[in-house]
């Protein structure tokens, strides 16, 4: 896609209107304890092992209880919840206003909604100074304009780490992402925007910072790069 071809407003629109609508049943579900076919399901457990590995990042970055961090596109809240339960004070922001609700009525019931701020904004939008920023399976929607835009924004709120998940370009996962189209409708997962390594490089030099370390999550249909990136 060229540059030209990217507009940002439009794709905005686009996404909130599928978080607000189908896309929020429809992840909703996966994110709680509905039952679901195989290969939803795998996609719930390939979620949790990634949500398991970053809060383990997270908690070797050493930040003091009461770190502020931004969820950016927090989703149901399951991390920003899982945060807040650790002793840090979270704002979830998140481009739909159903996410966010679902997030806060959660945070409510699990008594963490004193340590937590809400906010429904793009991540392209989303303001403040925080001590580290996270942004999981988010990213993965935006083709490579977008997300080069979107994560120059992420990077300007913190002088910590950025800790977000992107799809890495291969042929394999193109493929999955081909034969997925077949499947019927009910079960297919949003589009998903591959990036190229050049296109990465481009992302970190634009926003001034570099890659401390990596790890890819793949569990059935679920694959994403864990990443995270701190200032140079």
């Amino acid at each position: 896609m060229s540059s030209t071809s990217f507009n940002a407003e439009e794709h905005k629109n686009m996404l909130r209107s599928y978080f607000n609508g189908q896309g929020y049943q429809r992840w909703a579900s996966i994110y709680g304890s509905d039952k679901l076919s195989t290969v939803r399901n795998t996609v719930r457990q390939g979620h949790a092992v990634m949500m398991d590995r970053a809060f383990g990042w997270i908690e070797q970055l050493g930040l003091p209880k009461g770190a502020h961090i931004l969820d950016a596109g927090c989703g149901t809240g399951l991390f920003s919840i899982r945060l807040a339960q650790a002793g840090y004070r979270v704002t979830s922001a998140d481009i739909a206003s159903q996410m966010v609700e679902k997030t806060k009525a959660d945070a409510t019931a699990a008594g963490v909604a004193g340590n937590m701020e809400f906010q429904v904004e793009s991540i392209e939008s989303v303001s403040g100074s925080y001590d580290a920023v996270v942004c999981f399976d988010v990213l993965i929607h935006y083709p490579s304009e977008g997300f080069i835009q979107a994560f120059a924004n992420l990077s300007k709120l913190t002088k910590g780490p950025v800790i977000f998940t992107y799809a890495p370009y291969n042929n394999i996962l193109a493929f999955q992402h081909w034969l997925g189209g077949y499947f019927p409708k009910k079960e297919r997962r949003t589009t998903i925007q591959m990036i190229r390594d050049e296109q990465m490089q481009q992302a970190m030099q634009g926003a001034g910072m570099e890659i401390k370390r990596k790890e890819k999550i793949s569990f059935g249909f679920y694959h994403t790069m864990l990443m995270e990136t701190a200032r140079r």
